[in-house]
């Protein structure tokens, strides 16, 4: 244990320079810029309470988006926290980025603990893991957050799966669902990819092993990753025809060469694998010298003709599932995007670097230990000074900034931040917001409601008794019939009470709920509730929670009291 706490203090002092720059006080520039707003979104839902947060009330001129329902969740539950300590959401933003690299460096390290036994061997995979160019990416270029945690998970589940692999347990089980589980709410189409992949890898290597024990396992962690994050891929699925269909971006557009997988220029444009402006898609030089290796360990083991062992056979996946990932960034897989459409969630088919980051680091560890001493030490320190020589300075900002929350409020949001003299951001009505869903029959304004509900016809007087976003209340007060209008987009979930009694919804020109009410005192609630089918979802990822929760307690009470029993009394 004090040999592991020690090699743990030496792989944080090696990967410090990654994060150094995330605990200062200073911004910087990144692709993402808009993932503040996105934050300011989250905290607003949650701050109202508002759980799970499904709708972002100041998007879109403040008509609203179902875009929290649709987006990742895990990185804005963890930032919340930081909320509640007043923290600023750039900070926020950066010590998340920061935490997502250390929690995968750790992971590595542990599955190279689980994998190997040598302490030595994990921290070399760890490096190789945290160092990864695609890393830096993620991270300083495009300040992806969601698949920033994807990456920091991925480890945890080989760990959990290889774990699984050795010794069937119902805790393994359990803790390898919970991952599964956070996965799928931290970046869905990381997730969409890596079920699959992960589970053809694992699954068919024990299947052909015969080890139907271990593989009914993995099933059971998958169908309870499904039902714990059931709350939020639910009604993604099942509520995207309520959507207008469309992404700023063309998969197609986004294949790069071959030759810049293996090397490209560095810098902080965006993604553009047809230009000379576009930032790396290098796989990392050390990354391809583990694969090189790991193929010809694979040829080698095949000419011995011995019947493989599990591990073995995850091995010789791995390395074929590394290069189906690097065909399937290729243009010429075109063919299969098209035929498995579901495939172009992922937008960007460079996105598949994520893979071979995670493969070729477990590729070390299992080439590595098949090394004799020293050369197997040997080769972890090369591994370890190489990586970290040729990446390093691919780990800070492009370009440092004095930016706070202000700077992105009012960009991305229309009454966030204010200048003086303005009433709307001068600058959000250069922003398309073309990544924020807008309900179906909804078209996106230019321009900002005189105020939240208006009267369209009639001469109804309005005193508003609650603003709150999502169970807003006034009351009023006509001589006759008049038709309001509530300038929030239209959407399941939204109701419209007066004095108690659900009313008819109709949509005004851009989609905005509208209703009428009868003449004379009214008081009026406009509420955005749970739909029966987003319900239903929750109470099925709450009750799985609660029961793995209380089935987790029971295993330690139980563990604890055996081991108590056990012990000799003293006399």
């Amino acid at each position: 244990m004090k040999t592991k706490l020690i090699y743990l203090i030496i792989l944080i002092a090696l990967i410090f320079p990654t994060f150094k720059f995330f605990l200062g006080n200073k911004m910087f520039t990144f692709n993402d810029e808009t993932q503040i707003a996105n934050f300011h979104q989250y905290f607003k839902a949650l701050d109202f309470g508002q759980f799970p947060p499904r709708w972002a009330p100041d998007m879109h001129y403040e008509y609203g988006s179902p875009f929290l329902s649709f987006n990742y969740q895990l990185p804005y539950y963890l930032g919340y926290l930081g909320h509640l300590l007043n923290l600023p959401l750039t900070t926020i933003f950066k010590l998340l980025l920061a935490f997502s690299l250390v929690i995968g460096a750790v992971g590595m390290f542990a599955l190279g603990q689980t994998l190997t036994g040598s302490a030595f061997f994990s921290l070399a995979a760890a490096v190789l893991y945290t160092y990864t160019p695609y890393q830096s990416i993620d991270h300083y270029v495009r300040g992806a957050i969601g698949e920033s945690f994807a990456l920091s998970l991925f480890p945890w589940l080989f760990w959990a799966l290889i774990k699984l692999t050795r010794k069937v347990t119902i805790i393994d089980t359990v803790v390898l669902g919970i991952l599964i589980g956070l996965l799928i709410i931290s970046h869905q189409p990381a997730a969409l990819f890596a079920i699959p992949i992960f589970g053809l890898i694992f699954g068919l290597a024990v299947l052909v092993s015969k080890k139907i024990n271990i593989f009914l396992a993995y099933l059971k962690s998958i169908v309870l990753g499904l039902l714990l994050s059931a709350y939020y891929w639910v009604p993604v699925i099942l509520e995207k025809g309520y959507i207008q269909a469309g992404s700023p971006f063309n998969y197609r557009d986004q294949f790069p060469f071959i030759w810049q997988l293996i090397y490209s220029p560095w810098s902080y444009l965006g993604a553009n694998p047809f230009s000379s402006d576009t930032f790396s898609f290098q796989i990392g030089i050390t990354n391809l010298v583990v694969l090189a290796i790991a193929v010809i360990m694979v040829i080698i083991s095949f000419k011995r003709k011995q019947k493989p062992s599990v591990e073995l056979l995850i091995f010789r996946l791995l390395v074929a599932s590394s290069f189906l990932v690097i065909g399937l960034m290729n243009i010429r897989s075109d063919f299969i995007w098209k035929t498995i459409s579901i495939m172009q969630v992922i937008q960007f088919p460079w996105r598949l670097l994520m893979f071979t980051t995670i493969f070729t680091s477990v590729l070390f560890l299992f080439a590595v230990k098949s090394f004799r001493q020293p050369w197997s030490n040997f080769f972890a320190l090369v591994i370890i000074i190489a990586t970290i020589a040729l990446n390093i300075s691919y780990f800070k900002p492009g370009l440092i900034v004095d930016r706070g929350d202000d700077y992105y409020f009012h960009r991305f949001l229309p009454r966030a931040a204010l200048l003086p003299g303005e009433n709307i951001s001068s600058e959000y009505f250069n922003h398309a917001e073309d990544y924020v869903p807008l309900p179906k029959e909804a078209t996106r304004p230019t321009s900002l409601p005189e105020a939240k509900l208006t009267v369209q016809k009639g001469d109804a007087k309005i005193v508003i008794i609650d603003p709150n976003p999502y169970r807003y209340r006034a009351g009023v007060e006509s001589s006759k019939a008049s038709q309001l209008t509530f300038h929030t987009f239209a959407y399941p979930g939204w109701t419209v009470t007066v004095d108690g009694f659900s009313t008819k919804q109709t949509v005004d020109k851009v989609g905005a709920i509208s209703f009428t009410v009868p003449s004379g005192k009214h008081q009026i609630i406009i509420a955005y509730e749970d739909t029966p089918l987003r319900l239903f979802s929750n109470i099925i990822s709450l009750g799985s929670f609660v029961f793995i929760t209380f089935y987790l307690l029971y295993q330690l009470v139980t563990r604890h009291a055996t081991t108590a029993a056990g012990s000799p009394r003293s006399s």
